[in-house]
């Protein structure tokens, strides 16, 4: 993993004179934070190649409508948001009174849903008692305050609980759709000021058919670790969707750039500048994703990404 190595090498990087001054205690902390995200990325990829996902119960499951969908990565004012290539479309909808979901958290929601109903069987799910229980499940961190997990988490699965999904694509005078709500309804008792609180009864999700459906006949089977493992939401989308990519692929496919963006690039402008950062961001995130997928076979070409027929991360599971 030589990019490991030259990100390693960042910390040989001279300092400023001055160890007090704001920018030496920056470069400090850059140097730190580089060296740890290096340091779990490799712990975590010698996890995967001594014990695969299925040997250490780690096999996770994400719905194929949610990799297509590719939520915002961050903030999103309004009460929906849509990209749009010309072929297709993919439109997400919510309550303007409560706004999109963003980031890892919803992520990591939606892969816990779809995960229970294959495991359950049922389009009924039940949550948790407290807001902890709920984080716990998800394997996240139950520290309190401000920057704290369950701080946000009742406020992202209220967004993601109320999302509306529609996938349109069309061609000439051909026109098809696919529209998705994650549930029918639902119940959160969590107090987020008090999130060991145990309420009098569980809080619950109720899914909708068709999104039961995505998850029971077309989730992507993935390795949890790198789930958790990975921070940046684009670099989560990336691995789902590679993951899937190479489930499917039979022959070599190259992804335009401008394919790429508009299923990953929310959030960057539609000019020459909005690219050049589209790409460097995508070429970061990448990076991370191939120290963990590492038998993934692509290559950087001038027109974008190609793909080539690769294993699974995880094999296909009856």
């Amino acid at each position: 993993m030589p990019w490991l190595l030259e990100a390693a090498d960042f910390t040989d990087r001279k300092l400023p004179v001055d160890p007090d001054s704001p920018a030496s205690i920056h470069s400090k902390k850059a140097v730190k934070a580089s060296s740890a995200k290096v340091a779990g990325l490799l712990d975590t990829a010698i996890a995967i190649q001594e014990e695969d996902a299925t040997a250490a119960g780690q096999i996770g499951y994400m719905a194929r409508a949610m990799i297509w969908a590719s939520l915002p990565h961050k903030k999103v004012d309004g009460s929906h948001y849509k990209r749009d290539n010309g072929l297709a479309s993919i439109t997400m909808l919510v309550d303007p009174d409560i706004g999109l979901p963003y980031g890892k958290l919803p992520r990591l929601i939606s892969a816990w849903l779809t995960r229970e109903a294959k495991l359950t069987g049922s389009r009924e799910l039940t949550l948790g008692r407290s807001l902890n229980e709920f984080a716990q499940k998800l394997g996240l961190s139950t520290n309190g305050g401000l920057r704290g997990d369950t701080s946000r988490l009742k406020i992202q699965a209220t967004k993601l609980f109320s999302t509306f999904v529609s996938l349109k694509a069309h061609q000439g005078q051909d026109f098809t759709y696919k529209n998705v709500a994650l549930s029918d309804e639902g119940v959160l008792l969590w107090n987020p000021k008090k999130p060991h609180e145990l309420s009098l009864w569980e809080s619950t999700i109720t899914l909708s058919e068709a999104f039961y459906r995505e998850c029971m006949d077309y989730a992507v089977p993935f390795d949890l670790r790198v789930l958790h493992r990975l921070r940046s939401p684009l670099a989560i989308d990336l691995y789902l969707w590679l993951t899937w990519r190479m489930f499917i692929l039979r022959r070599p496919a190259l992804i335009p750039w401008a394919s790429l963006r508009f299923q990953f690039g929310v959030g960057y402008a539609v000019t020459p500048q909005g690219m050049a950062h589209f790409r460097a961001e995508f070429h970061r995130c990448l990076h991370d994703v191939q120290a963990l997928y590492p038998a993934a076979r692509l290559s950087f070409e001038r027109g974008g990404l190609k793909l080539l027929p690769s294993p699974p991360h995880v094999n296909a599971l009856p």
